[in-house]
């Protein structure tokens, strides 16, 4: 089982912007734990991508997992440049990590990807995600570009492999 630990970029992306969020259900589907944290569960307000988040984590398909307050001052001190959910992505990333726990943390945003790189975090993207969806069967490669096209066209900023 892979942990994908998600900053709301690529919930919104998923949700709001390219469909309701059934591709990410495929995914638990097919053994990913899909994870989200309190504040990323805050910076989702765009509908109908949160009440479609509420709905995933009803169903127990998407988990909210917390973040030490304590460790998150610390973190956020070295890193002033991350916001508070990018921050708690890059924390669950470092516990798992240390834990020899199998993840990958899911950012978009250039600050967060390249603090990741500086841990040797695991990471992907949006698009990243969607090469995965797309390798592993859930959706063919048409189906993949017609999607990065909605994306491309729509208000979402951050793309990433």
């Amino acid at each position: 089982m892979i942990n994908l630990v998600f900053d709301a970029s690529a919930i919104i992306a998923f949700m709001t912007e390219m469909d309701d969020g059934e591709f990410l259900h495929a995914l638990s589907l097919r053994g990913y734990l899909l994870i989200v944290t309190e504040g990323v569960v805050t910076e989702v307000k765009k509908e109908p991508g949160l009440s479609r988040l509420r709905l995933a984590i009803k169903e127990k398909w998407i988990i909210v997992q917390a973040t030490s307050r304590s460790e998150y001052e610390l973190f956020k001190n070295h890193f002033p440049m991350l916001d508070y959910a990018e921050v708690e992505v890059i924390q669950k990333g470092l516990e798992y990590k240390s834990s020899q726990i199998e993840y990958i943390c899911v950012l978009d945003e250039g600050p967060g990807r390249k603090i990741a790189n500086q841990l040797c975090l695991n990471k992907i993207g949006t698009e990243g995600l969607l090469n995965r969806l797309n390798h592993i069967g859930v959706l063919d490669a048409s189906l993949k570009e017609k999607l990065l096209n909605k994306l491309r066209q729509s208000s979402f900023r951050c793309l990433k492999a």
